[in-house]
């Protein structure tokens, strides 16, 4: 009887707190305690491009031709007005034993007005802004007897209007690094660029590590998005979880996150694979 009794009461307190429309009140004024302010933070995670095509400033998509084993994904052909070319992955010539699979960039027509190449669209486009400075960086080998020049540039989807261009003029048969300085100028932005890597005589080359940055957050080589990095900094987190969720540990342990190999000039990085 008594267990009957108690239950009783409760159901009354319960009833009569919902008729009264309570209200509950913080006085933010009066803490009665204390939170670190250390605890306050953010977490990052490899999700829907969260890193690459997000918070860092990379914009070639593919860079090291290792996101497909079987296809140069994200790279195609331009051999347009009668030129003629061939791409495909070469994993038994490549400039380190830490990112191993080259492009081999054949071009079997090409002349000074038809040149012929490759080109990277990047993620859903090559963003192009006036007067700005991006900085390009890439490895290139050439067949015997072929020397060059390779021209980079930021043009247009349709080929027609170019932004930047400058040229590597002298390859030869051992690997190189190539780094060039693309200014646009006075053009008009647009999201939808292609970076083009061209031949204007026919020949070989073969290409590793392929990088096109724009103006980085604080300058920093190698950096993070302007836009984007400010607003993480905006909001003043005391500290910042790297790599964040489950992308830490991986879909295995064999292939779990290891931080340690992500030190070091990103030519020495093998990369990592998203879960």
């Amino acid at each position: 009887m008594k267990k009957l009794i108690t239950l009783s009461i409760y159901a009354t307190a319960a009833v009569s707190c919902l008729a009264a429309n309570p209200m509950f009140t913080v006085d933010a004024s009066h803490p009665a305690g204390k939170v670190s302010p250390k605890l306050y933070g953010l977490m990052t995670e490899e999700i829907n491009h969260c890193y690459d095509g997000g918070l860092y400033a990379e914009l070639i998509r593919n860079r090291a031709f290792l996101d497909d084993p079987a296809a140069p994904v994200h790279w195609s052909v331009v051999n347009d007005n009668g030129a003629a070319a061939t791409i495909a992955l070469d994993p038994t010539n490549s400039f380190n034993d830490k990112l191993t699979t080259s492009l081999r960039l054949t071009v079997t027509k090409a002349a000074k007005d038809q040149p012929a190449g490759v080109a990277n669209s990047g993620y859903w486009g090559i963003p192009v802004q006036p007067n700005t400075r991006y900085h390009a960086s890439l490895w290139a080998r050439a067949e015997s007897g072929f020397s060059g020049p390779l021209t980079v540039s930021i043009v247009s989807e349709d080929g027609r209007s170019v932004y930047a261009s400058e040229k590597i003029a002298k390859l030869n048969a051992q690997w190189n690094r190539c780094e060039l300085t693309l200014n646009t100028g006075k053009v008009a932005p647009t999201a939808n660029a292609r970076f083009v890597i061209t031949l204007d005589q026919p020949g070989t080359v073969w290409l590793g590590l392929v990088s096109l940055f724009p103006p980085t957050w604080n300058d920093r080589p190698n950096g993070l998005r302007k836009d984007i990095m400010q607003m993480l900094v905006d909001l003043n987190p005391k500290f910042l979880r790297f790599p964040g969720g489950n992308y830490l540990e991986g879909n295995t342990v064999e292939n779990r996150f290891p931080w340690k190999k992500t030190l070091g000039p990103i030519e020495e990085r093998h990369g990592h694979p998203c879960p």
